[in-house]
């Protein structure tokens, strides 16, 4: 016979303390002059946690969603608080490549920042082909998201052992013991990457990315460019913890779902909302209250076609607004240090680009126009006020 446990439940009160006077440091607190007025309970203030951790997030057409990528650090100068000192990075450009000798010389996106913090001469590292293959990944992370495009993938040191990623750091970078020791400090890897060629092989993908913080724009990787980028050497594409993303086998499901969510950060705007910090699933639950999802109607393979054109325009656009050179290529194996000098160029002015984007090219505008009139308005209100605030 088994008994029954009690289950009690947290009956905490929050209060504010206001005081009806000031009061100097040697004054004695006269409690007649002290107002304590209720603000909320426990259960109130922890409800939405509950309902965002414990719901699932599921978009019709979507075989998967993830709120949030892999944690991978550190990405470029590590996860530091300003007293912190700089890391190696993890994110690399390939400089050089000697075919004779099956040799790579690179250098990590943050060369600048060592050299600066540890006066370093330069800091450079030589490995062996085959040996760098199988310790790096393509990346993705937020400041190479923009609306409809996006503007550049990165190379960075990764292996799912940790033992074995310290192993090669050590080997490349130890005579820079005191900026490598920093990175030991805050490194962490995810035990599998995002996507492998293995993967691919079994049947082509359309991934949606959004940034996970602030302005969630959002952009389509094709499944020919994963499958072009995937057979250059490095096999493994890791997508950062600070983008999220859907899975789709639907073409036009895919171009639709960025567009949704390209207008939704638009509407933000247009109830003079604030974004924000962590948006993470909120975009998606944002989709179905304003009852956006993927139906399969007329008006949404119209807005999914528009959406693939614009994709095509966007990206040489965003570009140059960043002051990028506009025909430089989405990726590159030996890029010869441009990617260091792209990386100060990409994060900002996302709200800015999706602007200038609705202006140059028309079908941005004119998909935006279709969903502002299948969208019930009362309903968008109710979705902004999920990823803003002052809605």
């Amino acid at each position: 016979m088994s008994k029954a446990k009690d289950t009690k439940t947290l009956n905490i009160n929050g209060f504010e303390l206001n005081l009806k006077k000031s009061f100097d440091k040697d004054d004695k607190l006269d409690l007649a002059h002290v107002e304590l007025v209720f603000v909320e309970n426990y259960a109130d203030a922890i409800k939405p946690l509950l309902e965002y951790f414990s719901s699932s997030s599921e978009l019709i057409g979507v075989e998967r969603v993830s709120r949030q990528g892999a944690l991978l650090r550190p990405q470029f100068s590590g996860h530091r608080k300003k007293y912190e000192a700089v890391a190696v990075g993890l994110a690399i450009s390939m400089v050089h490549h000697d075919a004779v000798r099956g040799v790579f010389r690179g250098r990590p996106l943050n060369v600048d920042e060592l050299m600066k913090a540890y006066d370093y001469d330069d800091v450079v590292f030589e490995v062996a082909q085959g040996d760098l293959l199988n310790n790096a990944s393509w990346f993705l992370e937020l400041s190479q998201v923009y609306p409809f495009s996006i503007t550049r993938v990165f190379k960075i040191l990764y292996n799912p052992s940790i033992v074995t990623l310290r192993a090669f750091l050590e080997a490349i970078y130890g005579k820079y013991r005191k900026a490598l020791s920093e990175t030991f400090k805050h490194l962490k890897v995810p035990s599998k990457p995002t996507l492998s060629r293995d993967e691919v092989e079994k049947g082509d993908v359309y991934i949606v990315v959004y940034r996970c913080q602030r302005s969630f724009v959002a952009a389509v990787l094709s499944p020919a460019v994963i499958r072009e980028m995937l057979a250059t050497g490095i096999d493994k594409l890791i997508i950062s913890n600070t983008l999220a993303y859907l899975i789709t086998r639907d073409e036009n499901v895919a171009y639709y779902y960025a567009t949704v969510l390209n207008y939704l950060v638009r509407a933000v705007k247009m109830f003079k909302g604030s974004f924000i910090l962590n948006q993470y699933g909120r975009p998606v639950e944002a989709i179905r209250i304003a009852n956006l999802e993927w139906s399969g109607e007329e008006w949404q393979f119209k807005v999914a076609e528009l959406s693939r054109k614009a994709s095509e325009k966007a990206r040489r656009i965003t570009l140059q607004s960043l002051g990028i050179v506009k025909d430089v290529k989405l990726y590159e194996l030996i890029d010869g240090g441009t990617d260091i000098e792209i990386k100060d160029k990409l994060g900002e002015r996302a709200y800015e680009v999706l602007q200038i984007l609705t202006h140059r090219i028309r079908e941005v505008d004119e998909a935006f126009r279709i969903i502002k009139e299948r969208v019930d308005k009362n309903m968008l209100k109710e979705a902004v006020g999920k990823v803003a605030e002052g809605v």
